[in-house]
């Protein structure tokens, strides 16, 4: 999801061996929301606190 955003079926269906539709919702909204945190940062040149 974070380099191409389609998931490879085989990909999607190893995942979807180990979750429910309910986990694979959640699965896939946590690293849609990860990458949208990154993307946004990096948008607006936004640094870590603590990093020199």
């Amino acid at each position: 999801m974070t380099l191409t955003v389609q998931v490879p079926d085989s990909v999607f269906a190893s995942a979807r061996a180990h979750f429910s539709d309910r986990e694979m919702v959640e699965l896939t909204a946590t690293v849609a929301a990860y990458n949208m945190v990154s993307r946004f940062l990096e948008a607006l040149q936004i640094e870590p606190e603590g990093r020199d």
